[in-house]
Order: structure tokens, then C-alpha cells, then sequence
């Protein structure tokens, strides 16, 4: 068995670690979350450095798993309340591995590595934390349409309990966002530089850039919108939720339909 296989089921497992210890008591989620989480990180870490880099859909998710890790950590460090989304993160990072397994084995990824300019790789860098950060703010404001959903409906269960408070699921919301904000308008701007660099041209209009600038448009509308008028809760997570459907499109979406569908 290769490096690579075993760096692969190395992350998988942990992360299946990672959903189960959600699962448990309090006392004993309280101390093994974060131990666990952080181990997790490492291992994603080594299997990212490790991974042979392509222009396909398995890079792309590869890329999401590690922004997403690192932009949660990054959030957590400001609220420690962010290692209660957990119970939803584990999930959606396991399901994004095992579609990396899947893609891995039915498309071939040109590599990715050679001939990269400095603009296309500041481009990727920017372009891909920005994505992990609008996951975990769309994962935040799933949890407050949840949460606020189950408040208004007297809906009580174990798994609702776990997550966040609606008040501290819209503050990792917003700082995600704006922080997704700045990232994905660098990411932008060093495509331009790429753009240039290689055509001779500003800009490009693909599938990809236009669902990018859309994104990026909506989560500046919202931040705008919140700074005027507090606009947050339901309403802002959905706008959220939208930010993180449009960014999925331009990524690992248009690289589904021309990796698996077309091809």
C-alpha cells in the first residue's frame, strides 16, 4: 500500500473518529473534541502536502477539505464556541473525502505543479481559504436556521442541544464571511494577475469567474446590509448558504460537469 493510500485512510478514519466522539456524553465530547479534532488536522495536513496536485475535481476537494480544516481552526481561535459544529463539520469533511476516493479512481488529473506561475498560485491559495471559510460560515448559519427553527418550535433533541447558540452561530457567520470576503476578492485580484500574465488579458468570463464574482457580490451585500441595518439570523443565513452554493458551482461544481459528466 502506498504513502498516499495510507495518508488517505489515515484522514478518513480519524475523521470517522471525529463524528463518533460527537456522539458521546458531554463529559466525555468535552474531553476528546478538540484532542481529536487537532490530530485530525495534522493528518489532513500530511495527506494535503503529500497529495499529488491536479486540475480536476479530486483537487478541488482536496483543497475544500484543507481550507475548511484550517479556516475552522482559525475561527475557533476567536470562538471557542466553534468546536461545537463539529457535530455538523465531521460529516460534510467525510463525505468530501470519500467523493475524493470516488473521483480519484474514475478521473485521470493532469498535475498541476508544473509551470505554475507565482499569480495562479497566490490565485489557488486565496481563492481556496476563501472557500473554507464560506464552508464554515455556511455550516454556522445551517446551524442558526436550525437552532432558531427549534427555539420558535419548542423542537428539543441531543443533536440541536450540541450546537452552538443562535447568538454565537451568527457571529462565526459573519466573521467567516468577511473574512471569506477579503480572500476571495485577493483570490480574484491574483487571477487577474494570472489572466494577464499568460494572455495578455485582464479578464475571462468562464463559469468559474462568474460564479465567483456572484459570490463574492452576495456576501459583500450581506456584510453591507448587516453593518446598516444588524440584518442577521435566518435571513443572513441563507444569504450565506447561497454565498457557499454559488462558490461550490464555480470550484468543484464546473469541474463534476467537466471532469464526470462530460468527459
Amino acid at each position: 500500500m502506498s504513502y498516499a493510500a495510507i495518508s488517505t485512510f489515515a484522514v478518513g478514519f480519524l475523521l470517522a473518529v471525529l463524528v463518533a466522539v460527537t456522539f458521546l456524553d458531554d463529559r466525555r465530547k468535552d474531553a476528546f473534541l478538540l484532542p481529536v479534532w487537532v490530530v485530525t488536522l495534522a493528518a489532513t495536513l500530511n495527506w494535503a502536502w503529500t497529495y499529488e496536485w491536479g486540475a480536476g475535481l479530486s483537487t478541488a476537494l482536496v483543497g475544500n477539505i484543507l481550507a475548511t480544516q484550517v479556516a475552522f481552526g482559525g475561527l475557533l481561535l476567536v470562538f471557542r464556541d466553534t468546536i461545537r459544529l463539529t457535530i455538523v463539520l465531521g460529516p460534510y469533511l467525510l463525505l468530501a473525502l470519500l467523493l475524493v476516493v470516488w473521483s480519484s479512481t474514475s478521473v485521470a488529473e493532469v498535475s498541476l505543479l508544473n509551470g505554475i506561475s507565482v499569480w495562479l498560485l497566490l490565485h489557488i491559495a486565496g481563492s481556496m481559504l476563501g472557500y473554507g471559510l464560506v464552508t464554515v460560515g455556511a455550516i454556522a448559519g445551517l446551524a442558526t436556521i436550525l437552532r432558531d427553527r427549534a427555539l420558535k418550535q419548542r423542537i428539543r433533541n441531543r443533536f440541536l442541544e450540541q450546537l452552538p447558540s443562535v447568538s454565537s452561530t451568527s457571529r462565526i457567520e459573519l466573521l467567516g464571511l468577511s473574512s471569506a470576503e477579503v480572500l476571495l476578492g485577493l483570490g480574484i485580484l491574483f487571477g487577474v494577475g494570472a489572466e494577464y500574465s499568460t494572455t495578455g488579458q485582464f479578464f475571462e468570463f468562464t463559469h468559474k469567474s462568474l460564479f465567483s464574482l456572484l459570490a463574492f457580490v452576495l456576501i459583500g451585500v450581506l456584510l453591507y446590509l448587516h453593518l446598516k441595518s444588524g440584518l442577521r439570523g435566518r435571513f443572513a443565513a441563507r444569504l450565506g448558504l447561497t454565498a457557499y452554493l454559488l462558490v461550490s458551482l464555480g470550484y468543484p461544481g464546473v469541474k463534476f460537469v467537466t471532469d464526470i459528466l462530460i468527459s
